[in-house]
């Protein structure tokens, strides 16, 4: 009896350390989540459009902002940060749905050539990869939105091509550094088989620095997002681009209704951009593509 709790609180002190030695990267990551989560709490609703809200009424009662409505309100009295925090947890929830399927899209592409036992394996993706950067990822996904009428099925489809299709040599590159580890070249040695030392000796090396794969691109393509909101192209839904557009035509008369979603976006942004460069420095990330 006494023997058994000594190894559970051996493996507790252990498990302990481990954490303590890694108190950085976990900070940064529940500092980033904990910003999700003050976005996610104000719900998520793409049925909701701009266009409702900043129409004009007759009598509009909209006010500037005060202490009780820190963006002031629209035109039917709807409070502006409330509805600027409802279109950012909408961006950057199609943000993390595309960056997510992204990332597995180009996962499950790479295993594909990295299982292979031929020594040409990565012979024919890496020149068809890295022959994409030619072609502005951008203004295939302008085309690719606007050509559909701007569905947002369309424009996640899009955003998760583009983001798998520069994964892909990213990923490879990180399997052939993992290739020539020594351990890994122990194992060949030992007479492992492929697939093991993929699945046992590379890839957990690698799922980590996903995350901060994950961390770096989601202000990415929530920037990508407001943008196709702002030109119209990425449908009439509630997004803080959106509402910047809608805003330009009431500038004179309430020029809050244009800066402060605005305004909202650029915090979010930012703070989105300084977590996840933190998160991707502290998992060692490594250099990654500039999609857009």
């Amino acid at each position: 009896m006494n023997r058994r709790q000594s190894k559970l609180l051996r493996s507790l002190a252990r498990s302990l350390v481990r954490l303590w030695q890694r108190r950085g990267i976990l900070f940064l990551v529940f500092s980033y989540l904990i910003l999700l989560g003050w976005l996610c709490a104000a719900g998520s609703r793409i049925d909701l459009r701009p266009g409702e809200f900043y129409g004009i009424p007759d009598n509009p009662a909209w006010t500037r902002p005060d202490s009780g409505h820190w963006f002031g309100t629209t035109g039917n009295g709807t409070d502006l940060f409330e509805l600027s925090r409802l279109a950012m947890a909408t961006s950057v929830s199609l943000a993390v749905v595309a960056v997510s399927l992204g990332i597995t899209l180009a996962l499950l592409v790479t295993m594909l050539f990295v299982l292979d036992r031929g020594e040409k394996r990565f012979a024919l993706p890496n020149p068809a990869a890295w022959s994409g950067f030619a072609l502005p990822p951008f203004v295939v996904l302008v085309i690719l939105a606007g050509g559909s009428g701007g569905s947002l099925g369309v424009t996640l489809s899009g955003l998760i091509f583009v983001i798998a299709f520069h994964l892909c040599p990213v990923l490879m590159g990180w399997f052939q550094e993992g290739e020539n580890g020594f351990d890994v070249i122990a194992a060949y040695a030992l007479g492992l088989s492929r697939r093991d030392i993929m699945v046992s000796r590379i890839l957990p090396g690698i799922l980590p620095r996903l995350i901060g794969l994950f961390a770096t691109f989601v202000p990415a393509v929530v920037l990508i997002e407001l943008a196709l909101s702002f030109l119209g192209l990425s449908g009439d839904r509630l997004s803080c681009g959106a509402m910047v557009a809608y805003g330009q035509t009431l500038i004179l008369e309430a020029p809050w209704m244009a800066v402060c979603p605005g305004l909202m976006a650029t915090l979010v942004v930012t703070a989105l951009s300084l977590l996840g460069w933190r998160v991707s420095a502290a998992l060692r990330t490594g250099p990654v593509p500039r999609l857009f």
